[in-house]
């Protein structure tokens, strides 16, 4: 029995997400998306400690998070909307096609000790932080995604991310012991408790461009310091 146990946790993800796109509100629907990332990170971890990952596993987990990370923030950002143009309901499908297609690609690819463009997870963490600062009463955002333009504009930037194949975002699954290769996972983690500090509610949207943009400079780094050891 214990090889269908992370199978059934992964289920716990795919439930939490259906849940929060039935729900549709911007106080349990983000709760409920948060209990899937817990789901989500423990199927894995289940799965080696028993000795029983499987290539079905691992698709049951992608398809998911399409649910759980696409769909359901998606359908969120959807609510959001300034007005009830069509551009404004189909904008957030962006949201969706650009996951999946990022999740396919990480099906086919290797494994590597870096994520090949933003992991979906992430990306639907930034939706998240949007609507808990929205639920807070952030002026900023408030102001923000009353713009049509600007709430147009972000599920596009957001995708573009999840599908720039060519960037290192930083993933733990690279750190080792010896502290000079994780100087970029000391930066990620401080400068998150920084603007955790600072920023409090509207702190979660803000940690996910950070971890985007120290990512950026880790790659462009990782890159050159590869250049220069094969001129060596």
């Amino acid at each position: 029995m214990r090889k269908y146990i992370p199978s059934a946790i992964t289920a716990g993800n795919l439930v939490c997400g259906f849940a929060a796109i039935q729900i549709g509100d911007f106080y349990w629907s983000p709760i409920l998306l948060v209990c899937s990332f817990i789901f989500d990170g423990l199927d894995g971890l289940v799965a080696r400690a028993l000795g029983v990952t499987s290539e079905f596993g691992k698709q049951m987990d992608s398809l998911a998070d399409v649910v759980s990370f696409g769909v359901a923030p998606a359908y969120l950002y959807f609510l959001l909307a300034p007005d009830d143009s069509w551009h404004c309901k189909v904008v957030p499908a962006v949201i969706v096609i650009a996951g999946t297609i990022r999740l396919a690609k990480f099906n086919i690819s290797p494994s590597r000790v870096y994520f090949q463009g933003l992991p979906i997870p992430a990306n639907a963490l930034f939706y998240i932080g949007i609507i808990f600062a929205l639920e807070n009463n952030s002026d900023f955002f408030n102001e923000f995604f009353n713009n049509k333009v600007y709430y147009l504009l972000t599920p596009f930037v957001m995708s573009a991310m999840m599908l720039s194949f060519g960037f290192r975002m930083i993933s733990i699954k690279s750190m080792t012991k010896h502290w000079k290769d994780n100087v970029f996972h000391y930066i990620v983690a401080i400068v998150s408790v920084i603007i955790a500090i600072i920023y409090k509610y509207e702190s979660i949207v803000y940690i996910v461009v950070a971890y985007i943009l120290i990512s950026i400079i880790h790659t462009i780094v990782s890159k050159y310091l590869e250049k220069v050891a094969k001129l060596l």
